[in-house]
Order: structure tokens, then sequence, then C-alpha cells
């Protein structure tokens, strides 16, 4: 089973923090050790973590492909993303990533499990709520500097005490029900 966490073209949404956060949780409600992240950036990753990550697809398990920001006309990631069998889009309120959305989730046939907006600031914006909302189920993850220090730190997301890392966990736990 791949999941796909993808945000298109823009970099710095959130989306190794959420895969992460998404393999503890599949790890856990699964029972399976076999749960791993793929770092298709092939940047190694500086975090201290017990979820196993590796830069190729294994044939078995549960892989989390962390994408990077790609362009359509990337063609190692644009195969990658069109084999997804489910998808977890990562999201800003701005209309770039807005535009990358509807661009990249209307290429493929892969289940859309749902869409993270992350990093909000006070209230979210009505306009990016209805907007994301005609692609699949949206969760609002606020924003929370703490998250990006200990990120730097090295620290797995899953052990920060934090109102965003609640909000992914949250979302996570809700996509895992969808898989089920």
């Amino acid at each position: 089973m791949d999941i796909c966490v993808v945000s298109g073209s823009k970099g710095g949404t959130g989306k190794t923090t959420f895969s992460f956060i998404l393999a503890h949780i599949l790890k856990y409600i699964f029972n399976n050790d076999n749960t791993y992240i793929v770092n298709l950036s092939k940047i190694p990753y500086k975090i201290k973590t017990n979820i196993k990550t590796t830069y190729d697809i294994a044939d078995s398990g549960i892989a989390i492909l962390d994408f990077p920001a790609f362009r359509l006309d990337d063609r190692d990631m644009f195969s990658y993303y069109i084999r997804c069998k489910y998808i977890v889009f990562v999201a800003d309120e701005d209309p770039h990533t807005l535009e990358s959305a509807r661009s990249y989730l209307k290429l493929v046939n892969a289940r859309k499990l749902g869409i993270i907006i992350n990093m909000i600031i006070n209230k979210s914006s009505v306009y990016y709520l209805l907007s994301y909302r005609r692609f699949s189920n949206i969760y609002l993850v606020p924003f929370d500097e703490q998250l990006r220090i200990y990120r730097a730190d090295g620290v797995d997301p899953i052990k920060i005490r934090s109102p965003a890392v609640v909000r992914m966990i949250k979302a996570a736990v809700d996509i895992a029900k969808k898989i089920k």
C-alpha cells in the first residue's frame, strides 16, 4: 500500500512532518512493523526516529512516499506520482499552492484521502476552505513556531507537544480509518 504525501510545486508546506506523523499512526493502528517512509528528495533526514526511512520503494508493507516539491515536467517524480494509490495533499493558504492542487489532483485516479491546510495564522480564509473542499476533506493545522524549532533540532514530530501536532495526529487517524 503506497500513500503519497505531496504539495505540488511548492516546498516548505509540512509534507515531511506530516509523513512522519502519518507513519507513526499507521504503524500503531495497523500494528505493522513494516511501515516506512520513502524519502524521494534524496536529502537525508536529520530526524531521530524509530520509523524506517529509505530511498527505495519495497513491494511489501505500508510505504509513505514523501515527495519533494516537483514540477509536472520532472519525469521521475511524475512517474512515482501517477502510480500512487492514495494521496494526501499538504497545502498552504496561498494562490500558488491552490493552483498546484487544482493541477496535480486532477491528473491522478488515486483516492484523495485529504488535504492538510498547514500553518494557518489566526482564522482560515473561507475562500481557501471552499476551494480545497472541492477536491477532498480538509484538515486545518495552526501555525506553530515551536514545531519548526524542534524540527530543526532533529526531534521526531510525534514527540512534540504542540497544537499543530495534535491536529496532524487527528488528521492522520481519520485518514487511517479511510484506508482500513
